[in-house]
């Protein structure tokens, strides 16, 4: 993974992903200086980090916390001739289609992607 961003918990367990994508949680605070949360990785073994989602060993990036990415949902309608502006709910999709009679809507996508545009998937819903 590239840019990690890591945004130390304030509630837990919290989960995250490691420098390979796997998820890893962090169940809470432990008395050691340099690693203070403690949790467990993808394989369910006990693992430490620093106080910046830093992983042991130092310096082996694969083994550092990152922020889960958040997923954007974005509904777009669907015509002939044409695909519709973005609209940041279904409902509001179903409200602002297109009423002329020769534009007929023939499905909304709906479109999930990261906060970076990145990992687009596309689901095409009946209207």
């Amino acid at each position: 993974m590239t840019d990690r961003k890591f945004t130390p918990p304030t509630e837990f367990p919290a989960e995250y992903v490691d420098g390979d994508g796997n998820k890893a949680v962090i169940l809470g605070r432990g008395p050691h200086e340099l690693f203070p949360f403690i949790g467990y990785d993808c394989d369910g073994d006990a693992f430490a980090w620093t106080e910046h989602g830093r992983g042991y060993p130092l310096g082996a990036s694969l083994f550092d916390l990152h922020d889960i990415p958040k997923r954007i949902t974005t509904w777009h309608n669907v015509y002939a001739n044409w695909v519709d502006h973005q609209c940041s709910t279904r409902s509001d999709a179903d409200e602002h289609h297109s009423v002329d009679d020769t534009a007929k809507r023939l499905c909304v996508y709906r479109i999930e992607r990261d906060e970076d545009g990145g990992n687009p998937e596309i689901f095409v819903e009946e209207v």
